[in-house]
């Protein structure tokens, strides 16, 4: 008779009153492009469109804390060092493009500078292209400005192991 319990089980898994209930989400599968945990993030210009450092190459780097469950499809990252861009909203979508996006410190509305990238993983890094639009007065005209840029994030190894 040992194998009773698992009829027992059998029938309770297969009987009609125990079917998911109605409007009941599927269990969706965790991601494993980004997880939490400490990365650089840098970009390297290479386009702007008020001619504001324009194809100066001119490349920024930032010591980045993601933050959130792994797995999760959404997260924040915070740059430690970024005065502009502090805090960022990441998405991972099913394709496995990481969307980042944030809004300039102390701005919000239409008219605020944001920036955005999308960037996908390469190896052992995540690599893509990204955008920051802002206002500004070119030749006494307000116009909404564009700078483009590459984006590379990379997972800084903390061990301490070697």
């Amino acid at each position: 008779m040992k194998q009773a319990p698992l009829v027992l089980l059998a029938a309770l898994i297969l009987s009609p009153g125990m079917t998911p209930a109605a409007g009941a989400q599927p269990a969706r599968v965790a991601q494993r492009v980004l997880g939490p945990g400490a990365y650089v993030y840098q970009t390297r210009l290479d386009t702007a469109s008020c001619e504001d450092d324009s194809n100066s190459g001119l490349t920024n780097s930032f010591f980045a804390a993601i933050d959130g469950v792994p797995g999760a499809s959404s997260m924040s990252m915070s740059l430690v060092n970024s005065q502009y861009w502090p805090r960022w909203t990441l998405e991972v979508r099913a394709d496995g493009t990481v969307v980042g996006d944030a809004t300039i410190r102390g701005q919000e509305g239409p008219n605020a500078a944001v920036s955005h990238f999308e960037i996908q993983r390469r190896g052992d890094h995540l690599r893509g292209r990204g955008y920051r639009e802002y206002n500004q007065t070119v030749a006494g005209q307000r116009r909404r400005c564009r700078n483009d840029f590459d984006v590379l994030v990379r997972r800084l190894d903390l061990s301490t192991g070697g």
